[in-house]
This record gives structure tokens, sequence and C-alpha cells, in this order.
């Protein structure tokens, strides 16, 4: 496989710290109040400073921005209708689709940052850009099909529009573009804010490693293995059909497929606990994709070294 050790110096700190997270979690070493403390201090303070410094010092990122957008909403779009075409076949349960269905379109964002950086250098701006464009978009969605396939209330379209606007990963966004046109200069900001963002992608993967339930990881065989072939396989060719029609370099266009293959987030598992959906089927899609990752992306990347050679 071409580049192994590239691909060993972007997974195994990402495994190391996914472990831990999980050592942490079940030692007790930290009290469960931790937790959620740490995801709010990452949600609204450490991750939008990666974001925002990423955005606004990669000005070369944003070139073609419009191109970027497109493929990358075309390829949510697309798996996400096949996703309700295959309801049925997938499972006749509700709340288990609904797993399913984060499990096809979510990202984990703080896998993302962590390794495509590291697979293709100089790519931090593109990978803050993807989150961007994608945040908003998939929060939708989900939160749509949990609304109707659930068993949660019914969708308030005005609180969920006001949780979007809220957004602190949007709103890093586009801050971070707006500087970056702007050319703004960050001064001694700028090393704080990459301080921050270096603390963020350890936070977060400590967190999804307190968060993954090994126990469960049997149950929902079929939903498991559907959504595992839309996010892995669907979706990153999807991606790179519309990206190629679109003739995107390849400077972007193998860190945008990489992006796509991304194992499904954390924050799968608390929306389905929120909004009444299969919590313990979103928690074993969340283990397994995470786990099945570790194997996967680099494939993915060989297949795409070699594409691309």
């Amino acid at each position: 496989m071409p580049g192994v050790s590239v691909v060993a110096a972007a997974l195994i700190p990402l495994t190391i710290l996914i472990g831990l997270g999980v050592a942490l979690k079940r030692t007790g070493f930290l009290p469960d109040a931790f937790w959620p403390g740490l995801d709010r201090l990452n949600y609204w303070v450490l991750f939008p400073s990666l974001i925002f410094v990423s955005l606004a010092t990669g000005g070369e990122s944003l070139v073609g921005g419009e191109r970027v957008a497109l493929a990358t909403w075309a390829g949510l779009a697309v798996v996400s209708i096949l996703t309700l075409l295959v309801r049925t076949v997938v499972s006749k349960n509700g709340p288990a689709f609904t797993s399913v269905f984060q499990g096809a379109i979510r990202f984990n964002s703080y896998v993302a940052f962590l390794v495509v950086p590291v697979l293709y250098p100089g790519s931090d701006g593109l990978v803050a850009l993807l989150v961007g464009l994608t945040v908003p978009v998939v929060n939708v969605l989900c939160v749509t099909v949990l609304a109707r396939f659930g068993e949660g209330a019914a969708l308030q379209w005005r609180t969920l529009l006001r949780s979007i606007l809220s957004n602190p990963l949007i709103l890093a966004s586009l801050l971070g573009i707006f500087a970056s046109l702007l050319n703004l200069q960050l001064g001694p900001f700028e090393s704080a804010l990459r301080v921050l963002g270096e603390a963020a992608l350890a936070a977060g993967l400590l967190s999804v490693g307190a968060t993954l339930k090994f126990r469960q990881m049997g149950t929902g065989l079929r939903e498991i293995v559907a959504s595992m072939v839309l996010k892995f396989v669907a979706l990153p060719l999807v991606t790179a059909g519309v990206a190629i029609a679109l003739e995107l370099p390849t400077s972007v266009l193998a860190p945008l497929i990489l992006f796509q293959s991304m194992p499904t987030a954390s924050a799968s598992y608390v929306l389905a606990r929120a909004m009444r959906g299969d919590e313990q089927l979103m928690a074993s899609i969340l283990a397994v994709h995470t786990l099945a990752a570790i194997g996967w992306l680099p494939l993915v990347y060989a297949v795409l070294q070699r594409w691309m050679a």
C-alpha cells in the first residue's frame, strides 16, 4: 500500500486519542459530568477557533469554492434521496431508519481535521470550508428525518432555523471566509487561535472515545451494513462523479473524496436521544463506523494515490 508511513502518521494519533477517551470513560478516571462540559467547551470555543483560523489564513482553499460546494451538496442530496428510497428495505422501523440516515450522511469533523491535512498537506482550509458547507445541510436533513420518522415531537422550523443561524461552527466559517477575502492580518491572535484549534482535536477525539458503546455493536446488523455502504461507498462515489464533471483540480478532488469517506459523528447519538430516535442502534453504528474507518481510510487513500498518479 502506498504511503504507509503517511497513513500511519495520520491514523496512529487518531487511534491513541480515541482509545484514551474509551479508557478514561470506562475506568471512571473522570466523572460523568466532565464530558458534557468538555463537549460544550469544544463546540463553542475550541473547534470554532480551528475553523476560523484555518479559513482566515487559507485563502487558496477558497479558490473554486462554488464548485466544491456544488459537488459536496450534490453528494449529500443524492445519498439522502437514495437512503429514503431504500427505507423499507433497510428497516421497517421508523426510529431505526433515522439512525441509518444519520450514519449515511453525517461525518466526524474531528477525524477529518486530524487525518485529511496529514495525508494532503495544506488542505486545512479546504477541510474547514467543507465543515462550513456541510454542517447546516446535514443538520436540517437529519432533524427533518427524525421529526418525520422518529418518536419525538413535531419539527419546529423556527427553532431549527434559530439553532442553525446561531451555530458556532457556521458562524466561525462565515467569519473565516470574510477575513480571508479581506486578507485580514490576525497578528498574535493567529497563534492563540491555532493553539485552541489543536486542543479542539484532542478534546473532540477523547469525547468520541467516551461516547463509543461497544456492548451494542451486535445489534441491527442490516442497518449497520446499510449505513456503511451508503456512507463509505455511495457518498464518496457520487461526490467524486460530480467533482470530476465539474473539473475540480486533483489538489481538491482527492481530499474532498477522503472527507466524504469519514465515519459518522458522535453528535448523531446525542440527536437520536434528544429526538427519540433509536439511540441504541445509533450507538452501534457510531462504534462500528469509528472502528471500521481505521481500516477503511487507508484503503481509500491508497486508491486515490493510485488513481491520481
